[in-house]
């Protein structure tokens, strides 16, 4: 227990299962695991530069300036089981890499964005947030940002909470699968938010907002509170799933509606 020195791990297997947490100054993984049923604060600078795993039930919690860029192609960190990892400073996904559930172990795996922390979607992978088994869940209570161009997607068997604010900056960020939702999406003119997949439900506490354009291709989304975006931005598609808009959400013109497929349904 206690605070230990800065850790590098290159290869092999870090297993922490001390029943006291532990601080790490700083963590730099180019590969190999770091396990353990141990609970795990790095206090700096958390750097993945190589393949690497969470595994293991001990939470892990970073504080600092966290960031996932690995050279030499697409690769990714895996967190897997039964790892739940917390982020209470900014944890950027870079480069064209990715954060992996449950590869591939599976087990039940949480990533949380705390209140107050950020969580930087800026890969140039077209699923930064990926699945391969397991149970997963991202919890987002504080800022998330899509930063880059092109399309990009929270896979559909992540669950996805909001009780925060998500900026989509640029491109189109796919939000695949269902969750619970008490937070704002913001769109900047140019860029996409599009609900793919499962059940929203955009209740009390939740809007849409900005000039860009929002898409329904297979969700089934209730907006029952404020859809700001529907007057305000550039553009509202459904293409397949249903749009159910409920009463006195909407009010005055609404931007251009495009229905290829699915179900838009407007309620008073």
């Amino acid at each position: 227990s206690g605070q230990l020195v800065a850790v590098t791990i290159s290869g092999g297997t870090l297993n922490l299962n001390t029943a006291n947490p532990v601080t790490l100054p700083s963590l730099t993984m180019s590969s190999g695991t770091l396990g353990g049923t141990g609970a795990v604060t790095v206090t700096g600078a958390f750097n993945v530069t190589g393949f690497s795993t969470l595994t293991g039930t001990g939470v892990f919690t970073t504080q600092g300036a966290s960031t996932v860029n690995i050279g030499g192609g697409s690769s990714w960190i895996t967190i897997t089981g039964g790892k739940s990892w917390i982020n209470q400073g900014t944890l950027t996904v870079a480069g064209d890499d990715s954060i992996f559930f449950g590869y591939t172990s599976g087990g039940t795996n949480t990533l949380t964005n705390a209140a107050g922390a950020t969580l930087n979607l800026s890969s140039t992978n077209a699923t930064p947030l990926n699945f391969f088994t397991g149970s997963a869940t991202l919890n987002n209570a504080g800022t998330l940002n899509q930063t880059v161009a092109g399309t990009h997607a929270i896979t559909g068997n992540i669950a996805f909470n909001n009780t925060g604010a998500v900026n989509v900056d640029a491109g189109t960020l796919t939000v695949g699968g269902s969750g619970t939702d008490t937070g704002i999406y913001a769109v900047v003119e140019g860029a996409m938010l599009n609900f793919s997949g499962g059940t929203r439900n955009l209740n009390a506490g939740t809007n849409v907002t900005g000039l860009g354009s929002l898409t329904v291709s297979g969700a089934t989304v209730n907006a029952n509170n404020l859809l700001d975006i529907a007057a305000t931005g550039s553009s509202l598609t459904v293409s397949s799933g249903t749009l159910n808009i409920g009463a006195n959400v909407l009010s005055g013109q609404l931007v251009a509606v495009t229905i290829s497929g699915g179900t838009l349904n407007l309620n008073t």
